[in-house]
């Protein structure tokens, strides 16, 4: 247990910093980039979770759907929803070529767009955030608040967690955990406010408390996924917190959620 607590601070200790400049560093194509490789992998292990059958062209033809997605959020809304068209026919096209009387058609195809509109349609509003005026500002805000309040969930949860969330789901997720996560997103949000005067307390409040809510939801579903597989982690690429969708899966419906609230609502 703790060895297994060190090798999460660790990680994270390398983690941090090197996503500070990613962030910082390179202009919006850079930036796409990387978050066309983070989907990527969280791809990966979706299928591994989800589609741990599919054959290895089924999986290769997902990425470059995928990838395609997320590039597409460097233009605008139009070519955004014409990329969306082509998702659904490739994936289409790539349920054809793998049916078979036995397999459930429907289901195939559901996994597979849910696959692409999970990971690489949501994380693609990340280029939308970053491409904003103080979009660097925004960005940090967001990575902020949400690791935050998974830091804060996870610590109040071991801590004083008595009462099971959701434990059909996650076993290990508490009410006091949750609690504990929001006052971490709201703590670390209101620290940020003083970097947006232009907004008013009020709406800030309710953007920040939306974006807990919805990350914690991210959580949970994600963890329906594991749980689906009978799997803990869904991977293990970073030592101490598992797969990079154990380390998204809040900021998946996150980053989504401040991009509409602040273009709509701020």
């Amino acid at each position: 247990m703790r060895s297994s607590h060190s090798k999460r601070w660790l990680t994270a200790l390398v983690a941090i910093p090197l996503l500070i400049l990613l962030i910082w560093q390179g202009g919006r194509f850079f930036f796409a980039l990387v978050v066309g490789l983070t989907a990527a992998l969280g791809l990966l292990e979706y299928y591994s979770l989800v589609l741990p059958r599919e054959t290895v062209a089924t999986k290769a033809a997902g990425l470059v759907l995928g990838f395609t997605l997320v590039v597409s959020f460097l233009s605008d809304v139009q070519v955004i929803l014409a990329v969306l068209i082509l998702v659904f026919f490739g994936s289409a096209v790539i349920s054809l070529t793998r049916f078979d009387p036995k397999t459930p058609m429907l289901e195939m195809l559901y996994k597979q767009v849910l696959g692409l509109v999970y990971i690489p349609f949501l994380l693609g509003h990340l280029i939308l955030i970053r491409g904003w005026h103080k979009g660097m500002a925004w960005m940090f805000f967001l990575m902020a608040v949400i690791i935050a309040g998974d830091t804060a969930a996870y610590y109040v949860g071991k801590t004083f967690g008595r009462h099971k969330l959701s434990p059909g789901i996650s076993p290990g997720k508490t009410v006091e955990g949750a609690i504990g996560g929001l006052a971490g997103n709201l703590v670390l949000g209101v620290l940020f406010k003083m970097g947006f005067p232009e907004f008013g307390w009020g709406y800030w409040i309710i953007l920040i408390i939306v974006m807990g809510v919805l990350g914690q939801v991210g959580d949970l579903f994600e963890s329906t996924l594991k749980r689906s597989a009978q799997l803990k982690d869904s991977g293990s690429i970073l030592p101490g917190h598992g797969g990079v969708l154990d380390r998204i899966d809040a900021l998946l419906f996150a980053a989504p959620t401040l991009y509409y609230f602040k273009t709509y609502l701020l």
